[in-house]
């Protein structure tokens, strides 16, 4: 079924269960949130593919991203004299599932309006075994420690779709690549691509810790 929602064209990919924060302060844009949030509206988060985020003419999007809902919200105060520039709104967002845009129209506000349709996605999750469950949460929480970030709840675990796509959310992988990602419709390809690349990325900072320590150890001898 096609359905007309505000767009907000980021540079990055956004993948359906994760939570995003963002901090709206430009005039479009915040007219764009101030609508959504006013009217209970959903929002279709779309990676940039031409053009700018903030401040330039309306981006290209590529044509797959994520329907998304707020779920939280604050407008924050600035001690700013101009009217139009003194507040910024805080916002959390929620991906609810994958949409392909059909086509885009500019709103009187001059923010992007999309006609979207659902994508189909096989989520099949059969073949995903606990051995390999294990495997790809071993390899997550490696990749999140050598980065230093906060370690993973292990009561999602067993949700593989959401760990495969927090996974996704911490890679440091090229924009494109992780475009392609989302828009693969088997999702055991998504999950088996992103277990590759935690490998790839884990064994390339071990190799790295390793010579860090052989040369440390050979200046001290």
């Amino acid at each position: 079924m096609e359905t007309f929602i505000p767009l907000f064209p980021l540079n990055t990919v956004y993948f359906p269960g994760n939570i995003i924060e963002i901090q709206i302060f430009e005039e479009r844009y915040k007219k764009l949130f101030s609508s959504v949030i006013q009217n209970n509206f959903q929002i279709g988060i779309f990676c940039i593919k031409e053009g700018v985020e903030a401040y330039g003419p309306l981006p290209i999007p590529y044509p797959i991203g994520t329907l998304a809902k707020i779920f939280d919200y604050q407008i924050m105060p600035l001690p700013i004299y101009k009217k139009e520039d003194n507040y910024i709104i805080k916002a959390k967002l929620i991906g609810i599932r994958k949409i392909k845009l059909l086509y885009e129209y500019e709103s009187q506000d001059h923010y992007w309006i999309g006609n979207i349709i659902p994508c189909e996605e096989n989520y099949n999750t059969s073949e995903i075994n606990k051995e390999k469950v294990d495997l790809f949460y071993e390899e997550f929480l490696k990749f999140l420690k050598y980065h230093h970030f906060q370690d993973f709840e292990e009561n999602y675990k067993d949700n593989v779709i959401f760990l495969c796509h927090q996974a996704l959310q911490y890679l440091s992988i090229p924009i494109e690549e992780k475009q392609k990602l989302l828009e693969i419709s088997n999702f055991l390809q998504r999950w088996e691509k992103t277990y590759q690349y935690l490998k790839e990325k884990n064994q390339i900072i071990e190799k790295l810790n390793d010579k860090n320590i052989n040369w440390e150890s050979s200046q001290s001898n």
